[in-house]
């Protein structure tokens, strides 16, 4: 066991030493692992911070009717019932003008909503949230039944760019996925051949420790331990490019989001998210490396 412990050792020291004296070429390495980690890892936070905001609205067709000012009960009672009664509708739901304007402050965070009005400017209303099944046409025709109504101010169909949202959403995490696996090859390939070059360099080294007994597991602990820090070092380089670049967009996103009334804000690396990151960067490093060995240990059997 220390005899194994100090060869570890010994091939981890001789691996530290060999960044340091290339200081130019293991930072370039480094950069290029770090960058190309970047981009799934950077495109995987996007994706979840439009999905967070995704995951709070209705994807479901809604249709919000709003009711005149002087409409009377009987006709507001007319249009609950033709809602009631339609095989299109699933949920329906009567916000008064009070109510709706407390979840207007709520929602912006300000209370001084009608400094110089004199009343209330919102209208009371109808929510209906149509069937999944519910075709555009059938919705279509049921926002123009709604509209002739006379209690009806206004009716509009939303929701529908929600669903254009999530549909986008879910052609974001193929393209992440896709993207995600080129790269994981181009990074085992890139780390092959920086371990290639190096036994290059080293190839009488190599050649004369074969000659005197040196086992395979010997030659190959030096360049595997030089992957494993080279992919964990690259993924930490990677976690800190896409934190600094969410963290610059982020007051743009905050401004952009407060001009709509929300409030949203791109999410930043976790330390979770990081550990996955070195530890595939590693992974992928080690892959390529053992590989790039491999084959050219195959040469002296």
């Amino acid at each position: 066991m220390r005899h194994w412990l100090r060869l570890n050792l010994l091939a981890l020291g001789y691996t530290l030493r060999g960044l340091v004296r290339h200081p130019g070429s293991s930072m370039l390495n480094l950069l290029v692992v770090g960058v190309t980690a970047a981009f799934p890892y950077g495109l995987y936070l996007l994706l979840a911070s439009l999905g967070s905001v995704a995951g709070h609205m209705a994807v479901e067709p809604q249709l919000s009717i709003f009711l005149r000012a002087g409409a009377s009960t009987a006709q507001v009672g007319e249009v609950k019932e033709l809602l009631a009664a339609d095989a299109r509708v699933a949920h329906v739901r009567f916000v008064p003008r009070d109510e709706a304007l407390r979840e207007l402050q709520a929602r912006t965070g300000s209370s001084d909503l009608l400094a110089g009005l004199t009343e209330n400017p919102l209208p009371d209303a109808f929510f209906a949230t149509a069937r999944l099944d519910a075709d555009a046409a059938g919705l279509a025709a049921l926002q123009t039944l709604l509209a002739r109504q006379p209690a009806v101010e206004e009716v509009q169909l939303d929701s529908a760019w929600a669903q254009r949202l999530e549909r986008l959403l879910g052609v974001g995490r193929v393209a992440l996925q896709v993207l995600a696996l080129l790269l994981a090859v181009a990074l085992a390939l890139i780390a092959g051949n920086a371990i290639r070059m190096q036994i290059l360099t080293r190839r009488d080294e190599i050649e004369v420790a074969k000659l005197i007994g040196a086992t395979d597991a010997f030659i190959r602990r030096p360049f595997m331990y030089t992957a494993a820090l080279q992919g964990l070092l690259g993924g930490a380089l990677a976690c800190a490019i896409v934190g600094v670049a969410l963290d610059a967009l982020n007051p743009a996103v905050g401004e952009l989001a407060a001009a709509y009334g929300q409030r949203f804000a791109l999410q930043l690396p976790r330390l979770i998210d990081a550990a996955v990151v070195c530890g595939t960067t590693v992974l992928l490093s080690l892959t390529g490396a053992w590989l790039a060995v491999w084959r050219h240990l195959r040469r002296f059997h």
